[in-house]
């Protein structure tokens, strides 16, 4: 018996988000389609430099900053993964990356609301869809929503925190260490790297032997 480990290809996702987002412009004021292609040039930037400590942990967060040493900004995307940039992606939502209150926050919300029917669809796609992180970024749109309709005309001013704990029924990291710690790698870049691009694997089993014992032949 042959089994196979596959990992669709990354390193279009970032393309892809950044058409998927200018896509939902389409038809809308002039002003819109800036807004919307604001996002996208921001997601950009916030792919490339977000801290990924506060989200992943400090040993993946160190990882990262060694690939984007070594092959760019879009290291977070094709080094770590689909499911450590949607772990990451609440964080678009807090405090440096959230605009002031206006349209343009309002924007920011509906974009990334868009942006996850597209990323569970992804996520499903390469088999690691889970709802625990998507609930998260559902909390990170809908915190403190009604602060972006303040109107500056008003004096409604102020700044608004979002802060989102992140609870992990199983940490990433945890399990990439323990299969260090277990021997089947010899360190944590080469645990994360054999899961970003798995290696087909061989299993044997002798025909027939389980059945042979199970039915006393």
């Amino acid at each position: 018996m042959e089994l196979v480990e596959t990992t669709p290809p990354t390193g279009d996702l970032a393309q892809a988000m950044q058409q998927f987002i200018l896509d939902q412009a389409e038809g809308r004021t002039e002003e819109t389609r800036q807004r919307y292609a604001q996002v996208a040039d921001d997601l950009v930037v916030f792919v490339a430099s977000v801290d990924a400590e506060p989200w992943l942990g400090p040993e993946l967060a160190a990882y990262l900053e060694r690939e984007r040493v070594r092959i760019g900004g879009d290291a977070l995307l094709t080094s770590l993964g689909l499911a450590s940039f949607i772990r990451i992606l609440p964080a678009f939502l807090t405090a440096p990356w959230l605009p002031p209150p206006g349209a343009t926050r309002r924007t920011r919300r509906t974009v990334v609301r868009r942006l996850m029917t597209f990323l569970r669809l992804r996520a499903h796609q390469q088999g690691c869809m889970r709802r625990e992180d998507f609930k998260v970024i559902s909390q990170a749109v809908g915190h403190g929503y009604s602060n972006d309709h303040a109107d500056p005309r008003t004096g409604r001013t102020g700044t608004v925190t979002c802060s989102v704990t992140l609870h992990l029924i199983e940490h990433l990291v945890d399990r990439l260490l323990a299969e260090v710690e277990q021997g089947h790698h010899e360190s944590l870049d080469e645990a994360i790297a054999a899961r970003i691009n798995p290696v087909q694997r061989t299993v044997w089993e002798e025909p027939g032997y389980s059945d042979e014992y199970r039915h006393g032949w």
